[in-house]
């Protein structure tokens, strides 16, 4: 959680704190414990909502809405900016990640998993059948690790990640802190608060050294059957199809998604909120700034990634007018 566990402010306090306008419905009085998304917020939570956000839910149980206006809000704390606005309210309330409730659990630990003696369990975590987790590893409080799978020595699996079956994670990788997501504010950054977590499907495969970042509204999501290669960074909300392969040191930016049975080669950078089709190549050292579109494609660069084949034409015509003549066969 962000914020100072404990911390409790009231609406008036709250709306001063971040320059804002309570609704005329709102309580000046009412109390204020914790952050969470608007489907989730109960009447002591602050939640939020934005025009242009996929996640815009009007029927909050929250205390009170941050947003930039009071139409169609029943419960409005008007800010000039909600996303600064929810960044600096962070920094005085917790945040009810979505997932939180598992962490009120005793662990749950299957007879016959292997736990090293010196991996730290937190409250909340599920190991389960014939897992195998080795020396050094963290799971924190409300993970959830399923059955056969095998955590490398080193892991830290944070923030309610939910594993798969059969789900192979080598050493030292991190898998569910929180992302790179900042705002400008002035001279300094200001740190988005993560609501969400990873979720990683069945028969999945993490090479050393690997980070899969948290959510910051939903889910960040690997599915079932994909491989990544060691120093893989999948940023926060990403979405990873089905079958799709990642090789080393390739970062997958921040809402990115990447379709089923790709193939991303090494050092690859994909941008964020980029989509990509289904069956799609893309070779290595590749910058794919735009969205992928054709499924079965293969694409190629330099910068930005395009088409193969246009790509080794550009190739072909830079050789030629560096030569003056043309390529032999």
């Amino acid at each position: 959680m962000n914020g100072d566990a404990g911390v409790r402010l009231t609406l008036a306090e709250l709306a001063a704190r971040l320059n804002g306008q309570l609704g005329p419905t709102l309580d000046p009085g009412a109390v204020v414990e914790s952050i969470a998304l608007p489907g989730d917020a109960t009447s002591r939570e602050l939640s939020f909502v934005e025009a242009n956000a996929t996640h815009r839910v009007h029927a909050s149980g929250a205390v009170a809405m941050l947003c930039a206006g009071v139409a169609d809000v029943a419960r409005p704390l008007v800010v000039s900016d909600v996303r600064h606005a929810l960044a600096r309210a962070a920094n005085w309330l917790p945040i009810n990640r979505r997932g939180a409730w598992r962490a009120g659990r005793a662990p749950d630990v299957a007879s016959n998993a292997e736990i090293a003696p010196s991996v730290i369990l937190g409250p909340g975590v599920h190991v389960g059948e014939g897992a195998r987790v080795a020396a050094g590893v963290v799971l924190g409080a409300g993970v959830s690790i399923g059955s056969y799978c095998t955590i490398g020595a080193g892991c830290v699996v944070t923030n309610h990640a939910q594993l798969g079956n059969r789900v192979r994670v080598d050493a030292h990788c991190v898998i569910g802190g929180d992302g790179f997501a900042y705002l400008r504010d002035g001279a300094s950054w200001l740190s988005m608060p993560a609501f969400g977590s990873v979720v990683i499907g069945d028969d999945v495969s993490i090479h050393a050294h690997s980070v899969v970042h948290a959510g910051v509204f939903g889910d960040t999501v690997i599915a079932p059957g994909c491989i990544l290669d060691s120093h893989v960074l999948i940023g926060h909300d990403a979405r990873i199809g089905a079958g799709t392969a990642i090789a080393g040191h390739t970062a997958v930016a921040g809402a990115a998604e990447i379709g089923r049975r790709c193939r991303i080669g090494g050092a690859v950078g994909i941008g964020e909120g980029v989509n990509i089709a289904d069956d799609v190549t893309v070779t290595a050292m590749s910058m794919v700034m735009r969205s992928l579109p054709r499924a079965g494609g293969s694409y190629s660069s330099g910068w930005p990634a395009q088409s193969s084949i246009a790509w080794w034409r550009q190739v072909a015509r830079a050789r030629i007018d560096a030569r003056g003549a043309t390529l032999p066969p």
